[in-house]
């Protein structure tokens, strides 16, 4: 059965596009499972125009094609379309052993996405450290809260923090991770059904090397830990 994760999130600039593109093409090049992409954040597109400039190098740059032809085998897919078009387009992977990562828009109000969000496995969603940035990232967990998986309870989220700087306090992570922890716990008194959130042990650490080696084609080892994690949850989840 296909697996249908998306890291998304509200605010921008949190790195959903990069992370979801390191994920990407390390699952296919390095674990050699097959992946493809629904790239429907409108009207961006940030993944498709990632690919594009990429095949636009391998047409102008013969060091990078050759680099891409030891990699042996085609490109993963990627499509570009709004989540309404995207979710028929999903039962064709319905039956697959396949990853499908969803790149979903930066507001959960469009059209389509009550049942694009019934149809996923897990969703991750990526914060920071900063208020603006965690204030978001609760919102956005109390809006999927709102929808129903095709299990009827609430998808399995999964908190992410990104840019992780390990110089600051250990004592700060870990206490805004408590305070999400007692806030979600008390909200699930008055539901029927428990809020299906979990924090990932990894932290994307806060270095450039996470958007200047995202490729379509090419896999990076800065992202193996992460890779490692998400093989448990799928493991455990399966």
């Amino acid at each position: 059965m296909a697996k249908f994760i998306s890291f998304c999130s509200q605010k921008g600039g949190v790195g959903k596009t990069s992370i979801t593109t390191h994920v990407a093409t390390y699952f296919y090049q390095v674990e050699r499972i097959p992946v493809a992409i629904f790239d429907c954040d409108f009207p961006q597109h940030s993944l498709q125009s990632i690919r594009t400039s990429e095949i636009e190098r391998l047409k102008m740059d013969e060091g990078f094609l050759r680099k891409a032809e030891k990699l042996g085998q085609t490109p993963y897919p990627i499509y570009a379309d709004s989540v309404a078009n995207t979710l028929p387009k999903l039962d064709a992977y319905a039956n697959k052993n396949e990853l499908v990562l969803i790149d979903l828009p930066g507001t959960l109000n469009v059209e389509g996405m009550p049942s694009m969000i019934q149809r996923l496995d897990a969703a991750v969603l990526l914060l920071e450290a900063d208020p603006l940035s965690f204030e978001s990232t609760m919102h956005t967990v109390l809006a999927m809260a709102k929808f129903s998986n095709k299990n009827g309870g609430m998808v399995p989220t999964y908190l992410l923090w990104n840019k992780f700087d390990s110089r600051e306090r250990k004592d700060r992570y870990s206490g805004l991770e408590q305070a999400a922890i007692n806030y979600l716990d008390s909200l699930n008194e008055s539901r029927k059904t428990p809020m299906n959130v979990h924090f990932m042990e990894h932290r994307i650490p806060d270095t450039v090397a996470i958007k200047d080696t995202r490729s379509t084609l090419f896999p990076n080892a800065v992202i193996k830990p992460l890779i490692q994690e998400l093989n448990n949850i799928f493991a455990s989840n399966s």
